[in-house]
This record gives structure tokens, sequence and C-alpha cells, in this order.
């Protein structure tokens, strides 16, 4: 049986409570991490199921992923900018560390808008939408 990448919605909302002796800034930016991770893994995972494995690259993955969403018309409009949404805060979580503290309410919206992405669009997308997506191979 194969991951489902949703899963890691799971662990970005325990990721936004409280876990004593754990940062709550690192619970809160891993929260971010997992979110992104969860939406980008589940529109290749859909990918990977129309068109075969191998055909998203291995590396290069998220810029080949957002190139192919970017230029597929309307059905991925709003997995792009959501996609495009979650990467930017996942980006700043990781890398800017000398940021304001993150909010728990902020991490948590994102979390909500990974799991609405992956159950209301790249989850509920037809097959055939992804099988004509064109996957930029490096």
């Amino acid at each position: 049986m194969s991951f489902d990448p949703e899963s890691w919605v799971q662990v970005a909302s325990i990721c936004c409570s409280n876990i004593p002796g754990v940062s709550r800034e690192a619970l809160l930016r891993t929260a971010v991490n997992r979110a992104y991770y969860a939406a980008l893994l589940a529109l290749k995972d859909r990918i990977e199921g129309a068109q075969g494995p191998g055909s998203v690259p291995r590396w290069g993955t998220h810029d080949a992923l957002k190139q192919a969403v970017r230029s597929a018309g309307a059905s991925f409009k709003e997995v792009d900018s959501r996609l495009s949404l979650l990467r930017r805060a996942r980006e700043k979580a990781d890398y800017v560390l000398a940021s304001e503290d993150l909010q728990r309410e902020d991490a948590w919206k994102l979390v909500v808008k990974a799991r609405w992405l992956i159950r209301n669009r790249i989850k509920a997308l037809p097959e055939a939408e992804f099988r004509r997506l064109r996957v930029p191979r490096g």
C-alpha cells in the first residue's frame, strides 16, 4: 500500500498544537512545511497515477509541477495559485529565520488551505485532466 500524502496534513494539524518541551515556533514552521509538501506530493501522486511512475522528474520536482499546472489552463488555475501561496509560506518558514514569530492562526489557515486544495481540487479533478498535463523533464 502506498503512502497518501494527505496524511502530512494530519501531521501539520498536530504541529499547530502545543507539545510540552518542543519549541512552538519549530512546530508552527513544521506545520507550514508539511502542509505544502502534502499538497505538492498529492499533486505528484495524481499525475503519476494518470501518466505512470516517473512521469514527474525526481530532481527539480517543485519547478516542474509549477510549470505543468501554470500552463494547464483553467482547470488548474486554483491549484496553481494555492500551491504557489503554500510554497511561498513554506520557503519563508524554512529559510527566513529572522522573521517575526509565526502565529498559530496563520499556520492553521495554511493547513486548512492545503487540506481544501487536496480534497477539493487535486483529488477531485478527473483523471483525464491529469493525463493531459505536460510535465517538463528537466
